[in-house]
């Protein structure tokens, strides 16, 4: 059964208030705190912007739309609530604040008639026709801006192409401060400014922008939230990067017709000079444990039983970005999950998008060729199901891209249980025939595959120089660590030179760093060996030293 929107947060809180009283009467202090006004926001946001358009139609979000990287979206439900918002942390100056937006004058307590009428006046010019019958009933001759308005307002601001503002007035209190808000997104400027500084661009390399600015804009917009998508998107992405750099308090938001989904980019909280993402979605929490559905069931969590739907918010930790990294194109990842109860707010912990399922029951599906969902095939193409061949390696490629940075940090039998999988399809002979008919989709899956080990491989490695430990937590003397890593060279590094350079500089940094540790310079680097185990560190760190040196001359070439 579906839950009406009369009940939904009506056991919700904020600084003493019920959520509907505070948005419906000024309440007798300001929100001073802009987390507190977030807090406003992000119920108002869910129930208008999600909720009130939930039936039994609605297309919930799959889940794995909230797993980076992210799909671009693929449909538009040009029927559903959609917008754009900032809401600033301070008073506004019209003229120097560095975007587009049309002013909305406060209107005074008590209410000024005149100002009233000027804003909704202005309102009015800014909505489709067919709105305004609908927007005189819903406000009369009533104030505009007072931020006990604002969620009457939303359906008409949902209806304006552009986004709209909110900041503080003369007294602090929250109002509805603009609308029309074009926020600048210079795409260009920093795209490039983004390239050169992680060096995929060089002045004047024409070759090397075109062959990395797809990576660079890929990992700039990923960073923000977003897959490279429409310019509500970007504009939001781009906008908050530059509020953030100008050290303001804010927030911006922003809800699209494909991606069903709020994005919040906030200062609060910000880290490594990247505003701080979450989203909230309506998902289906399919495939949950016993124990866990009925903690959904019970706690009324559900929004609607029949479909298991819950609101999803989801919290993201940014990653910088570094050439030698050994998940170089991994920008974003999931920090935790909340499911946020439709009447108290209050939220419960729970892997509703199943990062800690295995995988391997999805894997073991798509190459037995009873895979029934869907999966988005090179960010445009839908492919459903992998009942034939073809479908199975375009599943194959869409999984192995997708699910990179998470099977890269398997343990090795976890690992191992992935190829054996995926060798039961590709090596198969009674598959052969139907492979060689479809060859470039065939080296496309043996491409990633082959990208999948060696990310694999190497962290491995790299995990092995900064814990001194296995895969499986054993603690390893500094002679087997250094035998390790010229074993990978000797055997691996000439591949590496002629199949992949990028991966060779990136295990040749993991070896520079054990090489340059300051316990082995000091326990065995500064004089002569004392005793066997010395001996043997000492021929192990000089043959590695060799090995680096000549693999990093052949890398230069």
């Amino acid at each position: 059964m579906t839950q009406t929107a009369a009940q939904h947060f009506s056991q919700v809180e904020v600084k003493g208030l019920p959520l509907w009283e505070l948005c419906n009467v000024p309440p007798p202090e300001p929100l001073s705190d802009l987390g507190e006004v977030l807090r406003v926001l992000d119920f108002v946001h869910i129930q208008a912007g999600l909720l009130s358009a939930y039936g039994p139609g609605y297309p919930l979000v799959e889940p794995r739309e909230l797993i980076p990287a992210f799909d671009a979206p693929l449909i538009e439900y040009k029927h559903l609530p959609a917008f754009g918002m900032v809401a600033m942390d301070r008073g506004l100056s019209y003229q120097d604040e560095g975007f587009q937006y049309d002013m909305l004058v406060p209107e005074g307590q008590p209410t000024d008639p005149s100002r009233a009428a000027q804003n909704r006046a202005l309102m009015r010019e800014r909505l489709p026709r067919n709105q305004l019958a609908e927007f005189e009933q819903t406000l009369g001759r009533r104030a505009v801006t007072r931020f006990s308005r604002y969620n009457q307002l939303l359906p008409h601001l949902f209806k304006m192409d552009r986004g709209h503002v909110l900041a503080r007035d003369e007294a602090g209190a929250m109002y509805l401060a603009g609308v029309f808000a074009s926020f600048p997104s210079d795409l260009d400027g920093e795209i490039k400014r983004f390239g050169k500084l992680i060096g995929k661009f060089n002045q004047g390399d024409n070759d090397l922008y075109a062959a990395n600015r797809q990576f660079v804009y890929r990992f700039l917009m990923e960073q923000s939230g977003f897959a490279i998508c429409g310019e509500r998107h970007t504009s939001a992405a781009l906008f908050a990067r530059r509020l953030l750099r100008r050290r303001e308090r804010f927030a911006v938001k922003v809800l699209g017709n494909s991606d069903r989904t709020i994005t919040t980019l906030t200062s609060q909280g910000a880290r490594h000079g990247l505003p701080r993402v979450e989203k909230v979605a309506l998902v289906a929490a399919q495939g949950q444990r016993k124990e866990a559905e009925r903690q959904l069931s019970e706690g009324g969590y559900y929004v609607d039983r029949r479909r298991k739907t819950v609101i999803l918010r989801v919290h993201y930790a940014q990653h910088a970005y570094h050439p030698d990294n050994v998940l170089e194109d991994r920008a974003l990842s999931v920090l935790r999950q909340e499911v946020v109860h439709p009447q108290s707010g209050q939220v419960l912990e729970m892997d509703v998008l199943g990062l800690g399922h295995d995988r391997l029951l999805m894997l073991n599906d798509i190459v037995r060729g009873e895979f029934h969902g869907s999966i988005v095939y090179k960010g445009r193409e839908r492919v459903e199901g992998s009942a034939d061949p073809k479908s199975r390696l375009k599943c194959l490629a869409a999984w192995l891209t997708k699910h990179r940075p998470i099977v890269a940090e398997y343990s090795p039998d976890h690992f191992e249980r992935v190829t054996r999988i995926l060798s039961s399809f590709l090596d198969d002979p009674s598959h052969e025939e139907d492979l060689l008919k479809l060859p470039e989709l065939r080296q496309e899956v043996l491409k990633a595959l082959a990208d999948l080990r060696i990310s694999h491989r190497l962290r491995l490695l790299e995990k092995l120089v900064h814990n001194r430990a296995d895969a499986f937590g054993r603690k390893l003397k500094l002679a087997h660590i250094l035998t390790i890593l010229v074993h990978v060279l000797e055997q691996e590094g000439q591949d590496l030179v002629k199949n992949h350079p990028r991966s060779l500089r990136k295990l040749l940094r993991i070896c520079r760093k054990q090489l340059t540790d300051k316990d082995l310079e000091r326990r065995f680097l500064r004089g002569a060996p004392k005793g066997l185990y010395e001996r043997e560190v000492l021929g192990e760190y000089r043959q590695l030293r060799h090995l680096v040196e000549h693999f990093e001359t052949q890398a230069m070439v």
